[in-house]
């Protein structure tokens, strides 16, 4: 798609400032006109195959630009080859090709033509443009009234009408104010997920981190690093860093900075395990990540990371191809897909209600079901092998208004929604809209519950509070839903020497685990052989939170 072979790019710059033409002929006649060289770019080589999203990282001035300009044909190369398969659409300058003196409706239609769109196309996308960029009071205005985030915003909405083979992008996801960003990152992604190869330069290492495979670390005008684009950031960061704290007092720098990271090493409210593949998840809901490796052995600062920027995630789902996270906060699912040894973000998911809190996949209907917690919306999900598309969302009845639906869990061919509050009530989930099926009332000690499995003849519920919303953790198990409300039910927590809330039920490698959070974080696992718990496991015990956790959770 993309070959760069030992490019080199030099410029000449006078070393005199010449104020004239007339100045320039006389100097250029006596031969007194004096240059220095100025290496932008020294022997750059690497290749991009069709669908990869590579970053292009480096300080102020290491030829970042230079470079996708090259790529794009607005330079040509001093020396070295470049060959270049399908159709580009730069967005280097947002706005440039934009006529002051007329209205943002003429310029939609010049600035289309700078980028090589006909009149006859624009005008068919017209009303696509100016809905995407929010300015339908403004079209008959001169652009000079426009303030800088109102002409961002118009031409970020004419330069991705397209679906270019390649994109190329420098520093623009910063477009307009903080809605309209989110909306054009969204865009940018769904250029992405539709197999688009895209160059992205970025000082947002977070930003590279999230949306590319690949990166290109350029230092300098050299290529310092190009490969898998976790390990090339890290590095990067970690020169970064190190070049820091020798300017800035090295040792107490790097003291002070391994205090502010030491929540990296830790769990803080983990509050969900899963297995996908050879890939153990945890979800680290209140450090707003959620990390993978391919064992449970390696302590957690050896983990890799899924994601880092989540608003409070609570769980993972998977069908094999496409791996689903709530973004709690966001009101949001967050959709990744495997590349190579790490994962990209294709897709985020909106209008699922709020609070989305818990995903799970069902291999017979093979749809994601999920509860946004805060809002009662039940939202269906399915992979169409391109993207993850909403197949319903609905606002069940019988889920009582202003009650936190912490769980829903599929039982047996039937899907159980826990807490209600004050109920377990079952729905037959593959009927539209999920005809429920029967409640079973729960006790005061009981309502406020976390999650619920059935393993053996026993199911097992994990509490958070009690009625009056006061923390008062349990784990208890019964034969027999209907004896709840009598309070008829073992309590497992002593046998398992809880030490935090217990939250989340997983199943595999024919183990139960089961997440504690809040006040304490911890994982464990156990063995039920005959219906008695046996073996029991502390994978990870992180304890009370730490002051770097603490300060995570907070934003500091």
């Amino acid at each position: 798609m993309i070959k760069v072979e030992n490019v080199s790019m030099k410029f000449r710059m006078a070393n005199d400032r010449i104020s004239s033409l007339k100045e320039f002929m006389v100097k250029k006649i006596a031969g007194k006109l004096e240059y220095k060289e100025f290496i932008a770019l020294k022997d750059v080589s690497f290749s991009i195959e069709k669908g990869d999203v590579v970053g292009v990282i480096g300080k102020n001035g290491a030829g970042k630009s230079t470079l996708l300009k090259i790529i794009s044909g607005i330079l040509s190369p001093s020396i070295g080859k470049l060959e270049v398969s399908g159709n580009i659409a730069p967005m280097l300058e947002l706005g440039a090709g934009f006529d002051v003196d007329l209205t943002a409706r003429e310029n939609i239609f010049l600035n289309g033509a700078v980028l090589g769109y006909s009149k006859k196309y624009l005008s068919e996308r017209y009303n696509d443009i100016v809905d995407f960029s929010e300015l339908h009071n403004f079209m008959d205005t001169p652009i000079r009234n426009f303030s800088s985030g109102m002409i961002m915003r118009l031409a970020f909405s004419i330069a991705t009408l397209v679906n270019p083979d390649i994109l190329i992008v420098d520093e623009i996801l910063s477009v307009g104010d903080t809605q309209f960003q989110k909306k054009s990152a969204k865009r940018m992604r769904e250029l992405m997920s539709g197999g688009t190869t895209v160059l992205l330069v970025s000082h947002s290492i977070e930003q590279i981190r999230s949306m590319c495979n690949k990166v290109v670390w350029l230092d300098h005008g050299t290529v310092r690093m190009y490969g898998n684009a976790q390990e090339v950031c890290s590095e990067y960061m970690e020169s970064s860093k190190q070049e820091y704290l020798l300017k800035e007092q090295k040792d107490q720098l790097v003291l002070d900075t391994n205090k502010s990271n030491e929540w990296k090493k830790q769990l803080y409210t983990p509050t969900h395990i899963e297995k996908v593949g050879d890939e153990y998840f945890i979800v680290d809901c209140w450090h707003q990540r959620v990390i993978y490796n391919n064992n449970l052995s390696d302590p957690i600062k050896g983990w890799k990371t899924l994601s880092d920027t989540l608003g409070n995630p609570h769980s993972i789902s998977s069908d094999g191809n496409v791996f689903l996270v709530d973004d709690t906060n966001g009101n949001e699912i967050r959709v990744f897909v495997k590349n190579g040894d790490t994962f990209r973000q294709t897709q985020i998911i909106d209008r699922v209600g709020e609070s989305p809190n818990r995903i799970l996949y069902d291999a017979q209907s093979q749809m994601f079901f999920g509860i946004s917690a805060m809002s009662q919306h039940v939202f269906v999900l399915s992979n169409n092998g391109e993207e993850v598309v909403i197949d319903k969302v609905i606002r069940l009845g019988y889920l009582q208004e202003n009650s936190y639906i912490r769980s829903i869990r599929i039982i047996d061919g039937k899907l159980f929604f826990v807490s209600g509050p004050g109920k377990i009530i079952v729905a037959d989930y593959l009927s539209s809209p999920f005809n429920k099926i029967c409640e079973y009332k729960v006790p005061f000690e009981l309502r406020g519950m976390n999650d619920i499995i059935k393993i053996g003849s026993y199911f097992y519920i994990s509490v958070y509070q009690n009625g009056a919303g006061e923390v008062a953790p349990m784990l208890i198990r019964t034969k027999n839903l209907e004896s709840l409300e009598t309070s008829e039910f073992e309590e497992l927590k002593e046998a398992l020497d809880l030490k935090g809330v217990p939250y989340s039920f997983s199943f595999f490698d024919g183990r139960v685990f089961l997440t504690e959070i809040d006040t304490y974080s911890r994982i464990i696992s156990f063995m039920i052989v005959n219906d008695n718990i046996t073996d029991i496991k502390v994978h990870f015990d992180m304890g009370t939170p730490s002051e770097s956790s603490l300060r995570k959770r907070k934003g500091e």
